[in-house]
């Protein structure tokens, strides 16, 4: 609206506000928002919050999560999904699954998808699909998969191919790429790995790759360093590593070590372990025992094992039956033993 008019409706909208209108004060708030000036801005929507404005709730929690009030963000989140705003309850459910309460995570994912929320159902079909409810996941992640949601299609596809529906899920996969979503083409890629089309492999993987998606590159060099074309793998390794990869840093190391550059090797590694990759303490493990540093081969070992990682543990237990542990040693293998490690990695 021209200048001048927009002044006049601002005005009467304060005055409004400041007469203890809900609705004004939202709007003040969302004014405020637009115009940069955020302390204002998060005073009108505290009004109007504290006034039951369900929407302000939300919008407040917004602005108090951006500037690092955390507690209090996730307060108001939850006074929203009480009083059912949808995207209070999606932000919610975020923070629960950020704290490792994924029963919490899914009650609030579901009361917001069962208002339409499309990025809730899929988020709800993740939870339910990594906790071994497909058929119920399935149902959610159609209906946001139809409705174009691409992260829900590469979850649907992953649930259709643990069926053995593999061509359904494919064609998901394919979906999710046409629709710019290059997460799928690591899914089609390592399908073709399973059926045994490297080609076919390699050609999704450097689609993702050339797109920038970092565990395409990761996977293409994964692909050229077992077929042997090792240059060009750790180009790709070092692209990925650029961009934090663990995994692309934890094969470097092994491209180190083969080398017989054991410092670069630890470089490596350390770097990796740093951003998280279990393997790399496992490889740093088995460094620190070629140079007969066992002391340091056990702390590196027992690092990994102690997140669950199979290989971890087994290299402790060979390592404490070997200097006469060997109650701890049966233990550490009878934990290996029962480890269920549905992650599949890349190294």
């Amino acid at each position: 609206m021209p200048g001048r008019l927009k002044k006049f409706d601002e005005f009467f909208q304060r005055k409004a506000a400041e007469g203890g209108n809900v609705v004004a004060m939202a709007r003040m708030g969302q004014a405020m928002r637009e115009r940069g000036e955020l302390s204002e801005a998060e005073s009108w929507y505290r009004k109007a919050a504290m006034g039951g404005d369900r929407v302000s709730m939300t919008a407040l929690a917004h602005l108090l999560a951006e500037r690092g009030a955390q507690e209090e963000a996730e307060r108001w989140y939850h006074e929203a999904a009480l009083a059912g705003e949808p995207h209070g309850m999606q932000h919610l459910a975020k923070s629960c699954e950020r704290r490792g309460k994924r029963d919490d995570a899914r009650h609030w994912y579901g009361e917001a998808a069962r208002t339409g929320d499309l990025p809730s159902m899929a988020a709800l079909g993740r939870l339910l699909r990594e906790d071994g409810h497909g058929g119920e996941a399935e149902s959610w992640l159609r209906q946001a998969a139809e409705a174009g949601f691409t992260g829900a299609m590469i979850d649907l596809g992953i649930v259709l191919r643990d069926r053995g529906q593999a061509a359904e899920a494919a064609r998901w996969w394919r979906s999710a790429v046409q629709a710019g979503d290059l997460a799928a083409t690591c899914q089609l890629g390592r399908q073709a790995e399973r059926l045994g089309r490297p080609g076919d492999a390699e050609s999704w993987y450097r689609q993702g790759a050339s797109g920038g998606h970092v565990e395409a590159i990761t996977r293409l060099g994964l692909l050229l360093h077992r077929r042997g074309d090792v240059d060009e793998a750790e180009n790709w390794y070092l692209e990925a590593a650029e961009r934090g990869d663990p995994a692309a840093m934890t094969n470097l190391g092994v491209l180190a070590r083969n080398r017989g550059d054991e410092g670069e090797a630890a470089a490596w590694y350390r770097k990796a372990a740093e951003h998280g990759s279990i393997p790399a303490l496992t490889n740093l493990g088995h460094l620190a025992e070629h140079r007969e540093d066992l002391a340091a081969a056990e702390q590196w070992f027992r690092r990994a094992a102690e997140t669950g990682d199979v290989q971890g543990m087994l290299s402790l237990a060979r390592m404490l039956r070997a200097r006469g542990a060997a109650h701890e040693a049966e233990l550490w293998l009878a934990r290996a033993e029962s480890a269920q490690d549905d992650r599949e990695p890349i190294v």
